[in-house]
């Protein structure tokens, strides 16, 4: 016996069939794992965050450091005005805790300004999230 009659003879349709629907269905839980899986990290990493000590700024210290109406575009202009909060910080800080703390106090875009930041070395990584603060001594207004 050859041919599909042979193929049906031995149940070969519904081997055919069974080995698709096994495949077809890895296939769907592999691509949901790989849809999931950033959104368990980000979840992950909240968790860690939130054990943190939390930053708080006090309102008389808020209302102290003033920004100016047009923020400067001058990266050095801007460095200048995160000083007061780096001072807050220490030394060495993290990254997260620059960003929180930037946002308490109503700074524009904080994202893009700490990445400009690290593209003109102005915050120095240290590894793990940890940064330094290197503006020139020259570029400062006081």
């Amino acid at each position: 016996m050859y041919g599909f009659k042979a193929i049906s003879y031995y149940n070969g349709w519904a081997m055919a069939l069974t080995g698709a629907l096994i495949v077809f269905a890895g296939l769907v839980v592999l691509s949901t794992t790989i849809y999931i899986f950033p959104k368990i990290l980000m979840l992950w990493e909240k968790r860690q965050i939130k054990y943190k000590m939390p930053i708080e700024v006090e309102p008389e210290e808020q209302q102290a450091l003033s920004l100016p109406k047009q923020f400067p575009s001058d990266i050095n202009e801007i460095a200048n005005l995160y000083k007061p909060l780096i001072e807050e910080l220490g030394e060495t800080f993290y990254l997260t805790d620059l960003y929180e703390i930037s946002k308490k106090y109503d700074f524009p875009h904080p994202h893009i300004t700490l990445a400009a930041f690290r593209d003109s070395e102005i915050l120095i990584p240290h590894g793990k999230g940890v940064f330094t603060w290197n503006q020139p001594e020259d570029n400062e207004k006081e």
